[in-house]
């Protein structure tokens, strides 16, 4: 299928992105600035429970704007130059990203696709995600808090990823709107990205995403 073929370079090019900004844009002071504003620097050390939770903030040093309102990738894109046509397009849709919590409501194994529906916003028109791993992995009605990356016919994700129980989701939402009131980074994409860093620890699953071949 062609969008499989599209998606694995994606995916691949992608993956090189996050290691160049992250090379080049975030040294120990910042992904430690970054961990403080998660909340899980303790005395100057970075408390991490899985290497998912270290994917995870190695994402929000990628993508968060906590560098006076701009992100990491942000500051990436201002000096590079985009070779060929996909690097322009998967960039450009990188820097659109954005977070949500999502339900599944269908699964094409075969395909490797899930339709997922946004369900923290009013707007919840069926969103084609491809992911392999997941589409094996997932069941219907499966929770996902994600970080979406729209590409035309066919979204994907940023390699964030957790996965909270189904049978929560009241509870979820619930707990999400009362966590959010506190929050006070003054960015609603932060607020909500550390919202769900912590539900996942206490409310999380195991979660596998594709790795690039």
């Amino acid at each position: 299928m062609e969008f499989i073929e599209k998606y694995k370079r994606y995916r691949q090019t992608q993956v090189g992105f996050h290691t160049e900004v992250l090379d080049r844009h975030v040294d120990l002071v910042k992904y430690k600035e970054a961990a403080n504003i998660l909340g899980i620097l303790n005395n100057g050390r970075v408390g991490l429970s899985s290497e998912m939770e270290m994917d995870s903030v190695y994402d929000f040093n990628v993508y968060a704007k906590i560098r006076n309102g701009r992100s990491a990738l942000s500051e990436f894109s201002d000096s590079y130059s985009p070779k060929i046509t996909d690097e322009e397009e998967l960039l450009s849709a990188m820097l659109e990203s954005h977070i949500s919590l999502y339900e599944v409501v269908e699964i094409n194994k075969e395909e490797g696709t899930l339709l997922i529906t946004d369900i923290l916003s009013e707007v919840s028109n069926p969103i084609k995600l491809v992911d392999l791993s997941l589409s094996k992995s997932l069941k219907k009605n499966a929770l996902l808090f994600t970080r979406l990356v729209k590409l035309g016919e066919f979204s994907m994700t940023s390699g964030l990823g957790f996965i909270l129980l189904a049978d929560h989701k009241d509870y979820i939402i619930k707990k999400t709107q009362k966590m959010l009131k506190k929050m006070q980074t003054g960015d609603a994409m932060t607020d909500l990205f550390i919202v769900f860093f912590h539900l996942n620890r206490s409310d999380g699953r195991p979660v596998h995403f594709d790795s690039v071949k």
